[in-house]
């Protein structure tokens, strides 16, 4: 484990993404399977399929994972749109078990006009609408929030309270710049010590399946979701060494390509000083 990657594109088909993934240095890789900013998902045929696990052998990834689309919200109060928000991510589940993704993640989504109890009743109840029946091998991913104004899942209480209310027992994508936006420190000793703490408290540590790795250009608890390069942020290189000296889980970078490549190397690394 500890295997590094990035975000890559799907220009041209998902059968495209290994091998610019392998470009850029990566051991595994994420991606969106359909347009993060909508439309219908083009169609994964038995020949894309195929072809998408060829390349995923040929240019030597080890997993994939799929992030769903933006635009879902399951703590809206328009019941359409949680409605078609669950639609979508059951899509991604099944479309990830056709291509044997590991995982999708995705983020609960805002809740503008209701009571926060309330709206992470029905985000719990829109998890479970996605999971009912489900038979797929693709893993679904509650990912913790910047906490940017009235944003769900910004901390592992509430992350433990949609997945406890949804009657599944899901897994947690933490991503580094969202949890130092959502006041968790990551970059002390003394602060990591307590995020663990609250971890275990909650949600505890195995549910945690993979590590978005983003510095941030945001300040501890600014609650704005920036990323930055490795090290070149507020969180800094400490806070991804403790990260993976406690985590024994791939890293999934989500930082600008002009300088992807060099986030790879530092990561690398940093892993190869354990």
């Amino acid at each position: 484990m500890r295997r590094i990657g990035c975000h890559v594109s799907i220009a041209g088909g998902v059968f495209k993404a290994p091998e610019r993934a392998a470009e850029l240095g990566c051991e595994v890789f994420q991606m969106f399977s359909r347009s993060p900013q909508g439309g219908a998902a083009p169609k994964i045929t038995p020949e894309i399929e195929l072809a998408f696990k060829e390349e995923m052998i040929k240019h030597k990834q080890k997993e994939c994972f799929i992030h769903a689309p933006y635009y879902i919200n399951f703590a809206s109060s328009n019941k359409a749109i949680r409605s078609s928000s669950a639609r979508i991510v059951r899509e991604e589940l099944e479309r990830g078990s056709q291509i044997g993704a590991q995982y999708v993640m995705f983020h609960p989504g805002s809740a503008k006009d209701m009571d926060r109890n309330e709206a992470l009743k029905i985000t719990a109840e829109g998890v479970a609408k996605i999971m009912d029946s489900y038979k797929g091998s693709t893993e679904l991913l509650l990912e913790i929030s910047a906490g940017t104004g009235n944003v769900m899942g910004d901390t592992f209480e509430e992350l433990e309270s949609i997945i406890t209310m949804s009657g599944y027992n899901l897994g947690i994508c933490i991503d580094s710049a969202h949890m130092f936006a959502s006041g968790y420190d990551i970059k002390t000793q003394e602060g990591f010590k307590k995020t663990l703490s609250a971890i275990s408290k909650t949600v505890g540590k195995s549910a945690i399946k993979l590590i978005h790795a983003n510095d941030s250009k945001i300040e501890l608890g600014g609650r704005r979701d920036r990323h930055d390069h490795i090290g070149a942020g507020k969180i800094g290189r400490e806070g991804f060494e403790h990260l993976m000296d406690e985590f024994n889980l791939d890293f999934i970078l989500e930082t600008e390509h002009d300088k992807v490549k060099e986030d790879i190397i530092v990561l690398k690394n940093l892993r190869s000083n354990l």
